[in-house]
C-alpha cells in the first residue's frame, strides 16, 4: 500500500525572502570555469548574510556549475559528495543546471537545490538559505521536468528485494522521504538514531541507492512511495 506522498521533494522555486542571520552562512564555489566562479563569487560578495569560502569541506552550502549534464539514466559525480547514511551533516548543493538538463540523476545523487542558470541573484541567494535550513529547492523548469519523469512507467522497475521490506523499513522510508534526519526519524518512532541508521543502510541495499534522495526517488519509481 502506497506511504504517504514525500513532502520534502515537492518544494517549488524558492519565495523565502532574505533575513540576516546571527552568524553567515559559508558558501563554497565549485565551477570548472573561472569566470563562472568569479562572477557567482561577485553575486555573492554583498550579502551580509553569506560568507564565501574557498574549500568545499568548509561549507554548509555549495553552488555547483556541474561540468557537464548527465543522461537521465546516468548518475553524476558530485563535487562534494555526502555521507548516504546521515551520520554527518554534509554539505547542501545547489546545481545550476541548463533547460535541457535532466534533473533527476542530480536529485538521485544527492543534489538538493536545482536553479536555471539564468536565476537572478535573489533566487540564488533565497536557495542557499533555504538548502541550509535542510529545505529542497527546485527552480521552476527542473521542478516541471521532475513532474514529467515521476510519471507514471509504461512498465514498472524490477522489484527484486523491495518486496521484503520490513514493516519498520517502510515507517522508515516514509519519513525519510520527509526529509527528517537519523535523530528525527528516531524520535518520531521511538527508536535510536543508531537503529534508524542500521534500517538506512537495509533501505539503501535493498533499492540499490547510493543517496537517501536516490532511495526516496526509486521508491516512488517502484510504488513503494505515492507521488501527487
Amino acid at each position: 500500500m502506497p506511504l504517504d506522498p514525500p513532502s520534502s521533494l515537492r518544494h517549488a522555486a524558492p519565495s523565502l525572502a532574505a533575513s540576516a542571520s546571527a552568524s553567515p552562512t559559508a558558501v563554497a564555489i565549485v565551477s570548472a570555469d573561472p569566470l563562472v566562479a568569479a562572477a557567482l563569487r561577485a553575486r555573492l560578495a554583498s550579502a551580509a548574510d553569506l560568507w564565501v569560502v574557498a574549500d568545499p569541506s568548509h561549507a554548509a552550502v555549495i553552488i555547483w556549475d556541474p561540468p557537464s549534464h548527465p543522461a537521465a539514466d546516468e548518475l553524476p559525480t558530485l563535487p562534494f559528495e555526502p555521507d548516504p547514511s546521515g551520520g554527518s551533516e554534509p554539505a547542501a548543493i545547489v546545481a545550476l543546471v541548463a533547460e535541457t538538463t535532466a534533473p533527476m540523476p542530480l536529485l538521485a545523487a544527492g543534489v538538493r537545490g536545482l536553479l536555471s542558470r539564468d536565476a537572478d541573484s535573489d533566487r540564488l541567494h533565497a536557495a542557499i538559505l533555504a538548502t541550509a535550513r535542510g529545505l529542497t529547492v527546485l527552480d521552476e523548469d527542473p521542478a516541471d521536468a521532475i513532474v514529467a519523469a515521476w510519471s507514471p512507467p509504461s512498465e514498472p522497475e524490477p522489484r527484486p528485494e523491495i518486496d521484503r521490506l520490513t514493516p519498520r523499513e517502510h515507517d522508515v522510508l516514509a519519513l525519510l522521504a520527509d526529509g527528517l534526519s537519523n535523530r528525527a526519524i528516531g524520535e518520531e518512532l521511538g527508536i535510536s538514531a543508531h537503529t534508524v541508521k542500521f534500517h538506512v543502510d537495509a533501505l539503501l541495499d535493498k533499492l540499490t541507492a547510493r543517496s537517501r534522495t536516490q532511495a526516496v526517488v526509486k521508491a516512488i519509481r517502484q510504488g513503494l512511495l505515492a507521488w501527487s
